[in-house]
């Protein structure tokens, strides 16, 4: 999951089984107090409660074992009160994404088909099947009435979950559905891109339309609030994706900076070694006039030698002597180079 600051997703670690780390959202807590409330018995608003979590629970643990038998994976459960916030990852095959997808789904509609029947006897399915009319009339007084209600209470709400999961939009299960299609036909970044504001576009219709067509007998507050829950889910994604595909600019920015400084450095080398190489060749030059001028220097005084050898050294005129005695001075001093004798 993401570290970043996201109160939906808020939970309480409770373990990990078969190797899936598996979490308990905070907000089972609100849909704890809004069930006693509207169930006007805190003991069954608990009890329904309890059914939620261990509906949404078989819900995701159906998602990870498909995912594992079709060849993808799961680590991770995050349940809380209208499904999960963490999906398996299917194979990339069209049959493990549908499997994956459906089987949350799937678990809920056989709860639906054990239970029907009883809740049809009980001639309370009319009820039952308006997830947004009155709770069917339940009661924990006697054995058959405990069992009544559970069963009342698993249909129910395994109903309700069935068809929230069934919008086609993010992050219910018919929604990575609609989003895996939208991609086979579509660029990646447009097609994720169009299912996130799609979903943000029905959460925006459910909040209006719970707000219009709330009624007595028709609870449109909880269309409302799945309307909320949804433009908010969506809305976080957008942003998310968004704030990751900065961060991707901002690193790819970055590595071409870094590029184009390796490429200067690599042209100031460059430069430093022509730079270098001219002043080489430069000293080279120097070196071969300084030796063409010692050999006109030695030829000279060879000549002046001659004459001395022969004249005398009275026989050199003034400047004569001068250049036999600069001679001379420079190969007292200068220092024999290596390889060369003076």
């Amino acid at each position: 999951m993401s570290r970043q600051f996201r109160p939906l997703a808020w939970s309480v670690p409770v373990g990990t089984w078969s190797g899936t780390r598996v979490a308990v959202s905070v907000w089972f807590v609100l849909a704890a107090a809004v069930l006693c409330r509207q169930l006007e018995s805190w003991s069954l608003g608990l009890l329904a409660t309890l059914v939620l979590c261990i509906s949404v629970l078989l819900h995701e643990i159906a998602h990870v074992w498909v995912a594992r038998a079709t060849g993808g994976w799961g680590d991770e459960i995050l349940a809380w009160p209208l499904g999960g916030l963490t999906f398996a990852q299917p194979t990339l095959t069209r049959r493990g994404q549908v499997l994956t997808a459906l089987a949350g789904p799937g678990v809920h509609a056989l709860v639906c088909i054990v239970t029907g029947w009883a809740v049809w006897h009980a001639g309370l399915l009319p009820d039952a099947l308006n997830p947004f009319s009155n709770w069917p009339t339940m009661t924990l007084t006697g054995g058959i009435g405990v069992a009544q209600t559970v069963i009342v209470l698993l249909f129910t709400i395994n109903w309700a979950l069935l068809l929230v999961n069934l919008l086609p939009v993010h992050p219910f299960d018919c929604g990575h559905l609609l989003e895996w299609t939208l991609s086979d036909n579509l660029a990646e970044e447009t097609a994720v891109d169009l299912f996130l504001r799609l979903g943000a576009l029905v959460g925006v219709g459910l909040v209006v339309t719970g707000m219009v067509v709330d009624q007595t007998g028709w609870h449109g507050t909880w269309v409302v609030g799945l309307g909320a829950v949804v433009l908010v889910l969506n809305l976080d994604e957008i942003a998310g994706r968004r704030a990751v595909d900065e961060l991707e600019t901002a690193l790819l920015d970055y590595e071409l900076s870094l590029d184009e400084v390796v490429e200067e450095y690599a042209s100031i080398e460059t430069e430093a070694g022509l730079l270098e190489r001219w002043r080489q060749r430069q000293e080279d030059t120097r070196l071969v006039e300084e030796q063409e001028r010692q050999r006109e220097v030695e030829r000279r005084v060879d000549a002046l030698l001659k004459k001395v050898h022969h004249c005398g050294f009275e026989g050199l005129n003034d400047d004569e002597k001068r250049q036999l005695r600069q001679a001379s001075h420079q190969y007292r001093e200068r220092e024999t180079r290596p390889g060369e004798t003076v």
